[in-house]
């Protein structure tokens, strides 16, 4: 467990705070064209990773397996759970993330 925890960045466990507080439903669409429309939460994670990153903090490096901030962004988004990304992008330090927990 030791290296499990070691190797998974701070992003999960902002992503299990903000699960905790901030669970939404997923948004349903009934096109038979939702496989080859482009994911309508790429735009606002790349924003949300860039962010994250050029701030330094942690959250916006890949994950230990190699997956990137932008994809796990969009999984986490695409599976009904709300990042708060508006609030993460008018954040000014990292220290400033767990105000967008709440």
């Amino acid at each position: 467990m030791n290296l499990k925890r070691a190797s998974i960045p701070g992003l999960l466990v902002l992503i299990v705070a903000l699960i905790s507080f901030s669970c939404t439903p997923k948004h349903g669409g009934n096109s038979d064209s939702d496989n080859t429309r482009p994911s309508v939460s790429q735009k606002p994670c790349a924003d949300f990773c860039q962010h994250l990153r050029t701030l330094g903090c942690k959250e916006g490096q890949p994950l230990a397996d190699g997956t990137s901030c932008e994809k796990f962004c969009i999984d986490t988004q695409e599976a009904g759970l709300n990042l708060n990304i508006p609030c993460i992008l008018q954040t000014q330090s990292c220290g400033e993330l767990q105000r967008c927990n709440r």
